[in-house]
């Protein structure tokens, strides 16, 4: 018994500082609008980017239309820098919200289950049409979905033996990866939520967003500068977003670093065109040059790296000034966010793979893949709010008529079935 009281009091001297960060007394500032919007608007971006890349000569994808075009690739340079920036940093600032309204414990309960039991679905009954193009078209597959479905569910199937980058063997993420970083990330940042608690970080960050904006820029470069230039560029992707959540983390209750976005907004425009332009003009003259120099690859990815500061910044700042208000159709827009994100990368190979059989020509096949993966995603996500069974697995919010047990009931189903999930990406 008093080796029992005695590691409960280890524990919870341990655990402390956690628990203290958790259970603050803190009053929520008000509901950004501004950010709900740019939640809307930038998984509603993917559509049309993840479109695109069917189309891009020289970007790499799960599926290429017969239709390609490098033109297309000066489109996408506007928003690739900058997309997934602006995720993280959103759910970064979400992640601030949640952390005041939950204890230790069930932050980490119902963050599991709300983010790892769509990826559980989206892996095994979502993502799979995405391999099933790509090996049809890569590896001339000779057989029906269904038929290869079958097969998918068998680790071990020789059919999947150049398939292997899977969180189980051929069982991948594809474009859900964000999900699974989103939980691994959520769960470092509860390791260090003490220091960012604390009053003197929470002091140095109010005099930071006092200076200004380019100071504030330049503070935000150097580490993206730093990673960039130490990462390998093939999994750059995970430290940046991890970076860009942990700003969100920090600045989602820092007013004056959105006033003097909104001061600053024409420059801050006026910066992101001419970078866009310098972009643009690199990727061609730079990176689609063979014999470019080593410093000017450097200098390119220095480039690219501050544009995608600039875009979300200019983002955040034409927010403020456009988008800060209510609207009768915005939480149901917020709704259908995840379950769009689930559906839309798989919904547009799957229409683009059953389309290039009737070649329709390029503009008449991207507007049908473009209206009716639109249409596909909104029906799905119509019907799975109707049925609570169902809502969960799409990431939908249950309405609130069920009782506390039966809510916790349900949590602990949900953590029950993601379990083996969470033991392959610990």
């Amino acid at each position: 018994m008093k080796l029992i009281i005695a590691i409960k009091n280890t524990l919870q001297t341990l655990l402390q500082p956690w628990l203290n960060a958790f259970n603050q007394a803190v009053e929520l500032p008000l509901r950004r609008y501004d950010l709900d919007w740019l939640r809307v608007l930038a998984f509603g971006l993917l559509i049309f980017y993840h479109t695109g890349m069917l189309y891009s000569e020289n970007w790499g994808f799960h599926f290429k239309s017969q239709y390609l075009s490098s033109n297309i690739e000066n489109a996408m340079l506007l928003l690739s820098p900058w997309r997934m920036g602006l995720i993280w940093f959103i759910s970064g600032v979400a992640l601030r919200f949640i952390v005041a309204r939950f204890s230790l414990g069930m932050f980490l309960i119902t963050r599991s289950v709300k983010i790892l039991l769509p990826l559980l679905v989206g892996i095994w009954f979502i993502v799979p049409i995405q391999l099933y193009a790509q090996m049809s078209q890569e590896a001339g597959l000779a057989m029906s979905f269904w038929q290869f479905y079958l097969q998918f569910f068998d680790l071990t199937n020789p059919l999947f033996n150049q398939y292997q980058a899977g969180i189980w063997p051929h069982v991948d993420v594809n474009h859900l990866w964000y999900l699974r970083s989103l939980w691994q990330f959520s769960l470092l940042l509860v390791l260090f939520i003490p220091l960012l608690h604390h009053p003197y970080m929470q002091a140095l960050l109010t005099r930071l967003c006092e200076r200004s904006i380019i100071i504030i820029f330049i503070v935000l470069l150097l580490p993206l500068c730093i990673l960039k230039l130490s990462w390998p560029s093939d999994t750059f992707r995970y430290p940046m977003g991890a970076l860009f959540l942990l700003y969100g983390y920090l600045l989602a209750w820092q007013p004056v670093f959105y006033s003097q976005l909104l001061r600053h907004w024409k420059r801050v425009l006026g910066a992101f065109i001419i970078g866009y332009l310098l972009v643009v003009a690199g990727y061609h003259i730079i990176w689609q040059n063979s014999a470019s120099s080593q410093w000017q690859i450097t200098s390119m990815d220095m480039l690219y790296t501050a544009q995608r500061l600039v875009g979300v910044l200019l983002m955040l700042a034409l927010a403020q000034r456009f988008l800060n208000h209510d609207h009768p159709k915005l939480a149901l827009l917020n709704c259908a966010v995840f379950p769009f994100y689930l559906l839309h990368q798989s919904v547009i190979i799957g229409l683009a793979f059953y389309l290039s059989e009737l070649q329709l020509g390029g503009f008449v096949e991207l507007l049908l893949i473009l209206s009716l993966t639109f249409i596909i995603c909104w029906l799905v996500f119509m019907g799975a709010r109707r049925v609570d069974l169902l809502s969960p697995l799409l990431g939908i919010k249950v309405a609130g008529k069920y009782s506390t047990w039966q809510i916790k009931a349900g949590f602990c189903c949900g953590l029950i079935l993601v379990s083996p999930l969470i033991f392959r990406l610990v």
